[in-house]
């Protein structure tokens, strides 16, 4: 095993895939007639309003590939006449960090003809707008759609996909726009986003969950630093692995929120008391992880650059110590959902 002294201070930049072109609908999804709706793999609690005519089927969809390194997610809120069984507008919501940068990055590589581009202020925040024609598998064909992009002063990235899918692909820019300002399903969606509205779920566990990828959540990965090979578990999440500075990285992608990392270190000849005590910069007094997998110790938590936290555990073998420190909300103490992957991390080293 590999000694490192001290853990990475910092924040974990996700590298969240970018969009795929599919049909709106997935899995099988979830009739809401209004109020509070969870979408499955962000983990937002969306207050739907009632619509006179309209049901909303909410569902949502993952991608990854084998090895697990890439990586894309989405919900989706269709829009159905109730009358007719007919898909009146369907709304794509996703939340992450994009690989391709910023917003007009991002949103330049929306599979569109015709394309056009507009920036709007909507809902108090500002909006890079890519719209035009999208093309789906499927009777659905060619329909007018928009592309709207936000980010936070983080780089976490709020998304939306707009489909006036009951309309021809001549649509006016303008009657779009008109579609998308007037949308209470994208408004709500981005209040809940806004006031972080977002509860723990198990995305991989849902049958309103579709996994469109090769990949699994529960796979064997390599630690690239530690060298470790761990069962990922069945855990309901999906976790990305990466290298840090002398570090391995578990970043929960699913679900999306709320955000979650944590950072792993193995160090040889010393114990969890020498660990944890080493540990004298930036604590949080009376801040301890609760919920810890059996054998595992609490340590102090620490602030961290950017106004985030980083909560400290220990786990003891008889010529080594493996240092956990998870990221959350800095709100959160209980960690007891992490049971699953802290076992198997464990497992890998008995």
């Amino acid at each position: 095993m590999r000694v490192i002294t001290s853990l990475r201070l910092g924040l974990i930049a996700v590298c969240a895939g970018v969009l795929a072109q599919a049909p709106v609908a997935s899995a099988d999804p979830v009739t809401v007639v209004r109020g509070a709706a969870q979408l499955p793999t962000s983990g937002l609690i969306v207050d739907l309003p009632a619509k006179a005519g309209t049901e909303y089927h909410v569902s949502g969809s993952w991608s990854s590939n084998v090895a697990g390194d890439t990586f894309d997610t989405r919900d989706i809120i269709d829009e159905i006449e109730t009358a007719s069984g007919k898909l009146v507008i369907g709304n794509w919501i996703m939340a992450g960090y994009f690989t391709a940068g910023d917003c007009a990055a991002t949103i330049a590589q929306a599979s569109l003809d015709k394309a056009w581009t507009q920036d709007v202020t909507l809902w108090g925040s500002s909006w890079k707008v890519r719209g035009g024609v999208f093309t789906f598998d499927g009777a659905l064909g060619r329909r007018p759609a928009a592309v709207l992009c936000r980010s936070t002063s983080t780089g976490h990235t709020l998304m939306f996909y707009h489909f006036l899918t009951d309309q021809p692909e001549t649509t006016s820019q303008s009657a779009v726009m008109g579609s998308v300002s007037g949308s209470t399903v994208l408004a709500a969606a981005d209040r809940s986003y806004t006031s972080g509205h977002a509860g723990d779920i198990f995305p991989t566990r849902r049958s309103d969950v579709k996994n469109r990828g090769t990949g699994s959540a529960a796979r064997t990965v390599e630690l690239p630093v530690s060298g470790l090979s761990v069962d990922l578990p069945e855990d309901g999440y999906f976790w990305l692995i990466s290298k840090g500075d002398g570090v391995d990285i578990f970043d929960r992608l699913l679900p999306t929120l709320p955000e979650i990392s944590a950072e792993l270190v193995v160090a040889d000849g010393v114990s969890c008391k020498d660990v944890l005590s080493s540990l004298t910069t930036d604590l949080i007094a009376d801040h301890r992880p609760t919920g810890l997998p059996s054998g595992w110790v609490s340590g102090p938590t620490m602030k961290i650059p950017g106004d985030l936290i980083e909560m400290t555990s220990c786990y003891e073998f008889d010529d080594a110590a493996m240092l956990f420190g998870i990221m959350p909300d800095a709100t959160v103490t209980d960690v007891s959902s992490l049971r699953p992957l802290m076992d198997a991390i464990v497992a890998s080293v008995e």
